[in-house]
């Protein structure tokens, strides 16, 4: 459904951020169902121009959406998203959002799918998959580091980690895992050691994840304190901001390249105040938890130019790859020497740092909603 021309903006001066990915995807639906630009968590549905049929029109949404039936007394008791998000199950703080295991949707009849998280070690960015792939459950894995964890030692430590939690949420096979940029690296490690304790991986998919580098490439972490030409202002910038899709669609990019360059001394806290003021929920996060996002990022931007993985995964691998900017050697052809089947590559119109803003996600959702429907 496309949302018309704005009628009006609600919130004005009072207007609150939303403060999950699921309060997130809630605000969306109900700013969809009103016909505004906007919508707040404590911004009432009927008094921003709510009626009998929009509210309809949400429960379906909410439903399709998240998988939760919500009956109509419930949107007139609690027109708020900060009100109905309770009884959607929805967390109520960032801080919940932050758990290793994000669960954005648990319901459905359907088998799970996993997405792990991309550098930045947040899944927030996979609410946008729901409103697209109806009846299954998705859930993301979130690095430790953003809890208070200590740093990764390798790629191959966290893919372990994360096949524990996975087969917490669902004992056995076969599995569905799916993985962006860096996370494409750790998905594609818990593919292969899910193969390995004798479970069946049905289903593997990489969002333009760059293949492992050649021998004279790979490097070593660097040394505690050293910038490792990590920059601050780019990298953060266009991972975090992107990731939510807080840019619209005619933004200029805040960066040609995901290629660190240069160290930059940008200082966290005027980034975590534009954020903030942008909307995103990102702005929310406590000191501490975005710094832990920084150092968390570069530890991941490390791991990732020493990772060679040591056993071919086994069945057919989904490939999507950005047309746009710099490909750096990211294509499915390329991942075919670790994998004993077809890799099927999918191009999707959009930057690498675009993958997940709505029009390229909707695009990869529509291409993974028939490929999960064939298994």
């Amino acid at each position: 459904m496309t949302v018309t021309a704005r009628e009006h903006e609600a919130g004005g001066s009072s207007y609150r951020n939303p403060r999950t990915p699921q309060e997130h995807t809630l605000c969306s639906l109900f700013a969809e169902a009103l016909r505004l630009d906007r919508v707040g968590i404590e911004d009432d549905f009927f008094e921003n121009g709510g009626d009998s049929l929009g509210v309809v029109e949400l429960i379906e949404s909410i439903r399709d959406t998240l998988g939760f039936d919500i009956a109509l007394n419930t949107v007139y008791e609690h027109p708020t998203v900060a009100a109905l998000a309770g009884r959607c199950e929805v967390p109520a703080d960032a801080g919940a959002a932050l758990d290793v295991v994000l669960p954005l949707r648990t319901l459905g009849t359907k088998p799970p799918l996993f997405c792990i998280h991309p550098a930045s070690g947040l899944s927030w960015g996979y609410s946008g998959l729901l409103r697209h792939l109806r009846d299954r459950p998705v859930y993301g894995l979130q690095s430790r580091v953003l809890s208070g964890g200590a740093l990764p030692e390798s790629v191959e430590e966290m893919a372990a980690d994360y096949v524990q939690q996975i087969r917490k949420v669902q004992r056995h096979g076969p599995y569905h895992v799916l993985g962006w940029s860096f996370g494409g690296r750790v998905a594609f490690e818990a593919a292969v050691r899910l193969q390995q304790a004798g479970e069946g991986v049905a289903f593997l998919a990489l969002l333009d994840s760059a293949p492992p580098p050649p021998p004279q490439e790979r490097r070593e972490i660097p040394a505690a304190g050293e910038s490792d030409g990590f920059v601050l202002e780019n990298a953060v910038r266009r991972y975090f901001l992107m990731m939510l899709g807080e840019l619209d669609d005619k933004a200029a990019s805040p960066g040609a390249t995901d290629r660190p360059p240069e160290a930059s001394a940008l200082d966290l806290e005027t980034l975590r105040s534009e954020l903030a003021a942008s909307g995103s929920p990102y702005g929310l996060l406590g000191q501490r938890t975005f710094h832990r996002m920084f150092e968390a990022h570069r530890r991941h931007y490390a791991l990732s130019r020493r990772y060679v993985p040591a056993v071919q995964f086994k069945g057919p691998m989904a490939y999507f790859s950005a047309t746009q900017g710099e490909t750096n050697g990211r294509r499915g052809k390329n991942w075919q020497p670790f994998v004993q089947g077809p890799v099927t590559e999918y191009p999707v119109e959009c930057s690498h740092l675009e993958m997940t803003r709505p029009g390229p996600l909707a695009d990869i959702a529509g291409v993974l909603a028939e490929l999960l429907a064939e298994l």
